[in-house]
């Protein structure tokens, strides 16, 4: 417990010094016995360095620590041997090649209310980059907008390219939850206004299945009425057996 709450609190301390496009990933102690800078837990850091994937890794920080027994020079260059050991052990990982970074923190970690064994330590802070912003999708309030959401002939069952769209409304409705929802189903070629109700309110049940409160959307049919192409080819059908939707606020 004490140990998990010690990555958090570094966590917190060095974020705001490295670069923004770069997010902690994952953290490591290498523990060292009193005055010592042979690394004490080897095998199980090497175990949890296999567990990750070296390709996703930009830059590998460590911070090296010491407790505040002796004078501070002498600290300094414990700290610095620590970290020195740990390098060596990163050139026999699948992180050899990664750009590495080093902080020698010595006695200044600022966390004395734990044991001095912990103090006795080098952190590795694993860094990656940002994951990129989920995709969003482009409306203005109370004007009907194209989901690209999708369906199946004569039916109610999502095409699987839908899916990724339905994650983008998901997102947008868990994100914004101001955000009010009428849901319009349209299908191709024949009338069939229950059918399009159904393709409204399958879309209705995806997000309701997402947590997204049901008081917050409505689903409406309107058959084959609104067609945005003719039927005269499978790629246009398609297109026009559909979900718009208007966002709007109260």
């Amino acid at each position: 417990m004490k140990l998990s709450l010690l990555f958090i609190l570094l966590t917190l301390s060095f974020q705001s010094v490295f670069a923004q496009t770069e997010v902690q990933k994952d953290s490591i102690s290498v523990l060292f016995a009193y005055n010592q800078s042979e690394i004490g837990n080897a095998e199980q850091v090497l175990t949890r360095l296999s567990k990750i994937d070296a390709s996703l890794i930009l830059v590998i920080k460590l911070v090296g620590y010491t407790d505040s027994t002796g004078s501070l020079k002498r600290n300094k260059a414990l700290a610095a041997d620590r970290i020195r050991s740990v390098e060596a052990l990163l050139k026999s990982s699948s992180f050899s090649r990664l750009k590495v970074e080093t902080v020698n923190a010595n006695e200044l970690s600022g966390y004395r209310s734990v044991p001095d064994e912990l103090n006795r330590r080098v952190d590795i802070l694993i860094y990656g980059k940002k994951n990129p912003p989920a995709p969003t999708i482009a409306f203005e309030l109370d004007k009907p907008v194209n989901l690209n959401i999708n369906f199946v002939g004569g039916k109610a069952d999502f095409l699987s390219t839908s899916f990724p769209n339905l994650e983008k409304l998901k997102t947008l409705m868990l994100e914004d939850s101001t955000l009010q929802l009428k849901l319009h189903g349209h299908v191709c070629c024949d009338n069939d206004m229950a059918l399009s109700v159904k393709r409204a309110e399958a879309v209705m049940q995806y997000l309701i299945r997402s947590n997204i409160d049901e008081k917050r959307m409505s689903a409406e049919g309107f058959s084959n009425s609104m067609e945005l192409f003719p039927d005269d080819s499978e790629e246009h059908m398609s297109m026009n057996r559909r979900v718009e939707a208007i966002f709007y606020r109260k």
